[in-house]
């Protein structure tokens, strides 16, 4: 989920179930100009061959209230590993059986990149097309979902958030008495048949965790073919996962990289800058991210990195003068990098302002205050 004024949701955790949050920072955001297609409709996903036996099931870009992350198929000799199941279980069903259009072979391994649902909740799915399947996480991940991300699976969750956009919307008003903006109009009433959606998804969940963990690093044998499923620090969340296939130089990030902009709810951003330079050193010639288009070089990656750089930096010289994150948010100045990544792409600037700058800004400020940082909240 993603974006509204926090006061007017139902009490839970501040990083999210789809990332439905903060929205309300971005309230001078311009009337969005284009409706993202629905990503619980597998009509709106794209397989794309990225290697030989690899295949990415990539979703519309994570701009909308309720998201799905992309999903990765590596085919080896004897079995198959998926990275990421997605959050709608129809979906999971629908790429299981795409799956087995490309290969007779069975999938024994998934990869949770991380403890967000909109990367697990199609589990199950998996779990019961092949009996025996483990899922791979960190134990961080493992612990997150098993905590902080069952709040936002709970059918009474998406109802509740239902009732209270229902009631924005017939409002048409902030708590403060201030009209919502056109954008911030458009991206509530679109809440709503997502959020309907979702309940009815949620109905069919039963969750299943993580089930085979690791620490640094686990390589997985896939008859001859190698995957590394490697931890390279906290960054998006305390427990990332990525995963590369060295033989056909394909590395798939999860939510470390995200098109158009990146989510930074809870996000470790000091730490993430060194784990994105990591990640940049990595010899890949194919990038699946965590949400948006395949890359095909490190562009992208590098525009990520400076642009968290500029957060830090942007961030400590604030804090260091004394102001405070009221005043800071004030001081900040994003305006090159909002074009430079959403273009006049006024959809993308609104997502952009609620979901990077306005949860970014607060954990850079606490990071600054406070050092190294115990919690996602």
């Amino acid at each position: 989920m993603r974006g509204m004024d926090r006061s007017l949701l139902p009490r839970r955790p501040a990083a999210l179930a789809a990332l439905f949050v903060g929205l309300a920072a971005a309230s001078h955001a311009q009337a969005a100009s284009r409706v993202p297609p629905m990503p619980s409709d597998f009509a709106n996903w794209q397989t794309v061959p990225i290697g030989d036996g690899i295949y990415a099931f990539i979703a519309p870009d994570g701009v909308t209230p309720i998201v799905s992350g992309n999903s990765t198929v590596i085919i080896g000799d004897s079995s198959v590993l998926v990275v990421d199941a997605g959050q709608f279980p129809s979906v999971a069903r629908a790429q299981i059986a795409a799956i087995r259009k490309l290969t007779p072979k069975p999938v024994r391994y998934v990869v949770n990149t991380h403890w967000h649902p909109d990367h697990w909740l199609g589990n199950a799915a998996y779990a019961a097309a092949y009996p025996g399947v483990s899922f791979i996480a960190t134990r961080t991940t493992r612990e997150m979902a098993l905590t902080k991300a069952m709040p936002f699976i709970d059918t009474t969750y998406a109802t509740r958030t239902l009732d209270v956009v229902t009631k924005m919307v017939a409002g048409g008003k902030h708590q403060d008495g201030t009209p919502y903006t056109a954008a911030e109009r458009q991206y509530y009433e679109y809440a709503l048949p997502q959020f309907k959606e979702y309940a009815a998804e949620l109905a069919t969940v039963h969750p299943v965790v993580p089930d085979l963990l690791f620490s640094d690093t686990l390589t997985v044998m896939l008859g001859k073919r190698e995957v590394r499923v490697m931890f390279l620090g906290r960054a998006n969340t305390g427990g990332d996962a990525v995963v590369y296939v060295p033989d056909a130089k394909v590395l798939i990030t999860g939510d470390l990289v995200v098109h158009p902009y990146p989510y930074a709810i809870g996000s470790f951003i000091g730490e993430w800058i060194d784990v994105m330079k990591r990640l940049e050193a990595i010899d890949a010639a194919v990038i699946v991210p965590g949400h948006g288009a395949v890359e095909h070089d490190g562009r992208y990656l590098q525009m990520v990195t400076a642009l968290l750089e500029s957060l830090r930096t942007q961030v400590g010289a604030a804090a260091q003068q004394g102001l405070t994150l009221a005043e800071t948010r004030k001081r900040v100045d994003f305006g090159a990098f909002r074009t430079q990544f959403c273009g006049d792409d006024s959809w993308c600037r609104f997502g952009f302002d609620g979901v990077f700058v306005g949860p970014g800004v607060a954990r850079a400020y606490r990071e600054a205050k406070e050092g190294r940082l115990a919690d996602e909240n």
